[in-house]
């Protein structure tokens, strides 16, 4: 097949993406819509012409690539076409499972690194450890592979073998590890478990086929535990399949009540309640979301808003009310994943964001381009544009718009400098897979009620101050001071001292003392930050010498959204005024809009 025929092939998804390109570069006034059908054959004019005339050969794979990345230009930034591979991993999240060795793997200073074995798999029964570095696969070296690559590779059919080389913390030699790919299923549910004697707690990872099922058992098991109130966690939960959240929005509310809708040019739709949930409605409940919470998870928490069904605490969630449907585009896996509908929650709210809807880049970009020109006395104006307003059940308002609100927004401490630097690093992750070894030999007890002793912590300091990467890492204090030497050294310079230093010695003094008091005050901060520090050193060490619920549970402690939850459950008038009706006079409506 020639060029010119896999470009006539593919014309009608390029003839689309080729206008999105063009009506983007141009003003939308000065650009009427065409007929379809005769851009269609403007587009293959000009690809045959390109074909067949332009100075050089081109290669229509990537002409089709720049074309169709041109579509959300004009459309939204949810819309997008697959590649075989791209689709291929999208339909493994979504189904829950594939063949595999049961490993999360990642990059770690360039190497190829086991973060956690998942309990259970071949893997895990192998005894290939957290922090174990795979530098062969099936005999070839890792060394430059990518995660991509390296997944793939990992991955395969069922029942087939492939051999991974170990270099281990405390073993000098590689270790060869044969293992039988098993059907590894992904549990949207990696948590559950009491929070206090009668309050039960769900995480929620995702909205996969077997999610419902997942979130079913959970809630049994912590029945049977005495759970008498729960906490349903979806924060960073980015969503997933949309009868999912439907079927968990179920199990918290009465038969016949709305969950969502759906409106399109080409569907409509209205989801209820087909039975009374397997949570009673007398049962405290507390949805804790954030920025990372998306799409079917805000379906599921502003469902359970509209009822009153359940407190949302945290904060306002990422505002993704549109829905997505895939459309296979042949025979070779490529795929187009189309917006075909906003959702609407029971009483009429869209939480969608101006810039996840349609043309929502361009439209943000053209938002953000007015604002700069504005006076302040017009920004000040804008600041007041109304919002569609809504009441839930009892009588609450509500905006739509802009994501899940939540009924209590709670602001995180701020993370001290040292600790922020520690964690984006892997610090505690690093370290744990190098103690372990140490740990093992002198027969130390590592659960949940292990104490870090003081002398982990103090080898874990030094561990830090030794490692290179970790002391390049300055603050923004000490930036500020580097960037204040320069301007310094530039007005010397331009006052005709050409030095490269700062010749004035009262002024280079200090700077000089700014950096030791700031290099010092980092060092101070690990002092300050003890406590952190244990409990991440514990935290890593048992996830690889536990299991992950042992250092979720652990990690939970920690929680300051979690507390909170924990505090409006224990009070219930704290709880019931947070969720009732407003003050007596307030009138209660639905789906209208403020004048």
């Amino acid at each position: 097949m020639n060029s010119y025929t896999k470009i006539i092939r593919n014309s009608f998804i390029l003839a689309l993406s080729a206008l999105c390109l063009g009506f983007a570069a141009q003003d939308k006034k000065q650009t009427p819509p065409g007929d379809f059908y005769d851009e269609i054959s403007r587009l293959n004019k000009v690809f045959s012409e390109v074909n067949r005339k332009y100075v050089e050969d081109v290669n229509p794979t990537e002409l089709t690539d720049a074309a169709l990345n041109g579509i959300r230009n004009i459309l939204d930034p949810h819309t997008t076409v697959f590649s075989p591979k791209d689709y291929e991993s999208l339909k493994v999240s979504m189904e829950g499972k594939f063949g595999g060795v049961g490993i999360t793997i990642s990059l770690r200073d360039n190497v190829l690194t086991v973060i956690s074995p998942l309990s259970g798999t071949p893997a895990f029964r192998l005894g290939i450890r957290a922090g174990d570095k795979i530098r062969k696969i099936d005999g070839k070296e890792t060394k430059g592979l990518s995660l991509d690559d390296a997944v793939s590779k990992l991955r395969g059919k069922i029942g087939t073998n492939v051999t991974v080389s170990i270099e281990r913390e405390g073993v000098p030699d590689l270790m060869d590890f044969t293992i039988t790919r098993a059907e590894i299923v992904v549990h949207a549910v990696p948590y559950y478990g009491m929070v206090t004697k009668d309050i039960g707690y769900i995480k929620l990872a995702t909205f996969s086929d077997k999610t419902t099922s997942d979130v079913e058992n959970a809630i049994k098991a912590l029945q049977k535990q005495g759970m008498k109130k729960i906490i349903l966690d979806l924060r960073y939960n980015p969503g997933g399949l949309l009868n999912q959240a439907v079927e968990i929005s179920e199990l918290f509310l009465k038969q016949g009540n709305v969950i969502v809708s759906t409106r399109g040019r080409t569907q409509k739709t209205e989801s209820r309640a087909r039975k009374n949930g397997i949570v009673k409605p007398e049962v405290p409940m507390v949805v804790l979301v954030n920025q990372g919470s998306a799409s079917a998870a805000e379906i599921v928490s502003g469902a359970l808003q509209d009822w009153d069904r359940a407190l949302i605490i945290g904060k306002t969630s990422f505002g993704k009310g549109s829905v997505q449907t895939i459309f296979p585009l042949d025979n070779q896996g490529n795929a187009l994943k189309l917006t075909t509908a906003f959702y609407y929650l029971p009483f009429g709210r869209c939480i969608n964001k101006p810039e996840n809807g349609i043309k929502g880049l361009k439209l943000q970009e053209e938002e953000e381009g007015e604002e700069e020109e504005e006076t302040k006395a017009d920004s000040a104006k804008k600041d007041t544009v109304v919002r569609d307003t809504f009441y839930t059940n009892n009588g609450r308002m509500m905006f739509g718009g802009g994501g899940i609100s939540p009924d209590i927004d709670i602001e995180l401490s701020p993370m001290p400098w040292v600790v922020q630097v520690q964690e984006r690093m892997a610090m505690y992750f690093k370290f744990a897979v190098k103690a372990r070894p140490g740990l093992d030999k002198a027969g130390a007890k590592v659960d949940a009620n292990w104490e870090v002793p003081d002398s982990l912590y103090t080898q874990f300091k030094e561990y830090c101050m030794k490692d290179t990467n970790f002391m390049k890492v300055k603050s923004n204090a000490l930036v500020g001071v580097d960037q204040l030497e320069k301007s310094i050294i530039r007005e010397q310079n331009y006052m005709g001292d050409s030095s490269k230093t700062v010749t004035d010695t009262t002024l280079a003094k200090r700077l000089a003392d700014m950096r030791k008091a700031l290099e010092n005050k980092r060092d101070a901060q690990f002092d300050e930050n003890k406590a952190y520090i244990k409990d991440g050193i514990k935290r890593e060490l048992l996830t690889a010498m536990v299991n992950d619920s042992v250092s979720t549970a652990f990690s939970l402690k920690r929680d300051e959204q979690l507390k909170e939850a924990i505090k409006y459950l224990t009070d219930m008038n704290l709880y019931k005024k947070a969720i009732s009706a407003p003050a007596k006079g307030a009138s209660k409506k639905a789906a209208t809009k403020k004048k």
